[in-house]
């Protein structure tokens, strides 16, 4: 396991939390078969996430998960979701390796799944002015972005920066509140003409309370960190609590869990995208099979690998002639380390054998 530090493009400033690089622990599997598998562990350095801290999941990973997967026990703990997704994800990649299989292709059991997937910017300062915000849009709608979606704290600024984007560009417009507001003032914000407002309330907030906003508002509610497992999801949809789901894998136990997630959207009539957490590209090559099935029916918020870093820990990710971001083919994740570029931001590392 390597557990690294890389810087990010820009800063990523949310209404909870700051960070300037992303920190990540890489997963590394080998069997004695010479089969390997990689998956990423994309939490948070700071706590307040719905996830554990990036320093909780290598002390997990660490001292009981690997352990555990050593012995042949069941290496999951609910303390450490994210760590355990991406135990998870490393074993199943390497199964799909040896087969040749690509992970998209294998999620769909099969079946079609998009060679590439239209994606949407998510505008990450929301201490940035409206100049700022405007040249940063315009960027990334000429890297191909279909959609955009605005961070904020402030309401009122939110509206002033909503404004000017409508004014300025034809473009589908988002807001994630990252569970800033309380319900009088997410329902202020029906008249901007948002595609969503994403996790508008606290994540804590009782399913009842969601669903009264949901009702009372004309524009969909999205609902991210109160989804931080599938159950919750299941319970979330029974209650009609949300109106779309922002799909991450960290938190529901992986690739193949989140695509039960979205199938059960789907089945609800519930619209469902794949959020990002700006993963390194092994994380963003994972995620990117899960939002190439049908299922998921929004852009998705994993954007090009230039987007947020100068050099990615392997392969790019890029975009085609179109814009949209093209999803791996290779087997498995269908990506491998940059060896170089790991030493070169690598934060500590350990190795743990049978």
């Amino acid at each position: 396991m390597s557990r690294v530090s890389v810087p990010l493009v820009r800063v990523h400033r949310s209404a909870r939390s700051t960070e300037t690089s992303r920190e990540s622990v890489l997963v590394r599997v080998q069997h004695a078969s010479g089969d390997c598998g990689l998956a990423e562990c994309p939490t948070l350095s700071e706590p307040g996430y719905v996830t554990e801290t990036t320093e909780q999941a290598w002390t997990a990973l660490r001292t009981e998960l690997v352990p555990r997967a050593l012995r042949g026990e069941p290496c999951s703990a609910p303390s450490a979701p994210a760590a355990s997704a991406a135990l998870a994800d490393a074993l199943l990649d390497a199964r799909l390796r040896a087969a040749g299989v690509s992970l998209s292709s294998w999620l769909a059991g099969g079946g079609n799944t998009r060679r590439s997937v239209p994606w949407c910017a998510v505008l990450t300062d929301v201490a940035a002015g409206v100049g700022q915000v405007l040249r940063e849009a315009e960027r990334a709608l000429d890297a191909g972005a279909a959609m955009l979606k605005v961070k904020f704290a402030d309401p009122d600024a939110l509206t002033e920066s909503v404004v000017a984007l409508t004014a300025r560009f034809d473009v589908p417009v988002a807001a994630d509140a990252n569970g800033s507001l309380d319900p009088a003032s997410a329902a202020g914000l029906d008249g901007l003409g948002l595609v969503y407002v994403e996790q508008p309330l606290p994540h804590a907030v009782a399913l009842d309370d969601l669903a009264a906003l949901c009702g009372q508002m004309v524009t969909p509610v999205c609902l991210d960190e109160s989804l931080d497992s599938v159950g919750a999801l299941t319970r979330a949809l029974q209650a009609g609590a949300l109106d779309v789901a922002s799909l991450k894998p960290a938190r529901l136990g992986g690739v193949e869990a989140a695509a039960g997630a979205a199938a059960l959207c789907g089945d609800a009539g519930v619209q469902c995208f794949v959020g990002g957490m700006f993963e390194l590209g092994v994380g963003r090559a994972a995620a990117l099979a899960l939002a190439s099935l049908p299922g998921c029916t929004l852009p998705t918020d994993l954007g090009p690998s230039g987007r947020y870093f100068v050099r990615d820990v392997c392969e790019p990710l890029r975009t085609d002639a179109l814009g949209c971001v093209q999803v791996p083919r290779g087997a498995g994740v269908g990506r491998d380390l940059d060896d170089e570029v790991v030493a070169a931001h690598l934060v500590e590392r350990v190795v743990l054998e049978a």
